[in-house]
Order: C-alpha cells, then sequence, then structure tokens
C-alpha cells in the first residue's frame, strides 16, 4: 500500500482540497532478491523518499507517473520540464549508490 506524501497545489491541479497526505512514511519493500520503492505523481520530485528507503537497502525506484504539463505549456515549456524531470529522477539514484 503507498499513500501519497506531497498533494499538488498549484494551477489547474488543487488536489489539496481533495486528498489529504499519506501516513505511512516511505518503506523500501522486500522481494526474494532486491529492495524497491514505490513513489507515484508529485513525490517523485522530492528527495527525501529516495534517500530513506535507500538507507533501508532499497535498491530499486519505481516511479508509475502521469506527470507531465498541461497542453497549453507544452510549446513554451515542455523541454525544460521534461530536462527537470530527468535531472530529478538521476538525482534520486545517487543516494542508491552511496549506500
Amino acid at each position: 500500500m503507498y499513500r501519497k506524501m506531497h498533494i499538488p497545489d498549484d494551477p489547474l491541479y488543487y488536489e489539496k482540497y481533495y486528498f489529504t497526505p499519506g501516513d505511512l512514511g516511505f518503506r523500501a519493500i522486500r522481494h526474494q532478491r532486491w529492495k524497491a520503492r514505490h513513489s507515484s505523481l508529485l513525490d517523485q520530485w522530492y528527495p527525501e523518499g529516495a534517500r530513506l528507503t535507500a538507507l533501508q537497502g532499497a535498491n530499486i525506484l519505481f516511479y508509475p507517473t502521469a506527470i507531465g504539463w498541461h497542453p497549453s505549456e507544452k510549446a513554451e515549456f515542455g523541454v525544460a520540464q521534461h530536462d527537470a524531470w530527468r535531472t530529478i529522477q538521476r538525482a534520486h539514484a545517487m543516494p542508491m549508490e552511496c549506500t
């Protein structure tokens, strides 16, 4: 079970009026040969989940998401937003390698 910790509160996505932040913390899930962490949506933009589960021994991160950009913003911001997303995903890998 996973409950997202960060709730969007920005133009066009005011989810704070519909959802409450999760209360389960960040946990690594043990599989037969590895430990993993699942996160989704806005949580993937924050480093603490990757860091805390790496400290628990997680060596795989899963980030299923529908994050993107609003269609009216794609032409102006799409390339920069995609680059920012790639950068944050790479940054999440750093604590995994340091443990």
